[in-house]
């Protein structure tokens, strides 16, 4: 159960399919609590860049970066985890604003993809 959405970032619902036990309720409850949590916990994460707080970036990309996981977006979780260990480590701190401008514009069509498989999901039940 794996789709690319046009930015090439690949969702893979099989781990989340798993947990799910295969319901479709709530494998769409999931994805929508995705959906509105994700975008906020990027707004923080993007203020907390902004304010060049290392160690709020740290903590908010370790906290984003499950949620990724569990929704099957593995390279942006990488990119999520480089992202904290470059604020925990203090190392390179400069790249980070470009690391996460770029992922938040690759993630944004997930949320379109996301809403897309639930009606498939839907249509299924």
């Amino acid at each position: 159960m794996a789709e690319t959405n046009n930015r090439g970032f690949e969702i893979d619902l099989t781990y989340l399919n798993d947990v799910a036990g295969g319901s479709g309720e709530f494998i769409i409850d999931m994805i929508d609590i995705f959906i509105e949590q994700t975008p906020v916990y990027f707004d923080q994460l993007e203020q907390a860049i902004k304010a060049n707080d290392w160690k709020g970036v740290g903590d908010m990309a370790h906290k984003i970066k499950p949620t990724l996981a569990f929704i099957g977006i593995n390279e942006a979780k990488e990119s999520m985890a480089e992202i904290e260990r470059k604020a925990r480590a203090m190392e390179n701190v400069s790249e980070i604003p470009d690391m996460f401008s770029s992922l938040n514009q690759k993630c944004a069509g997930l949320y379109e993809d996301l809403n897309k498989i639930k009606e498939e999901i839907k249509a299924k039940l």
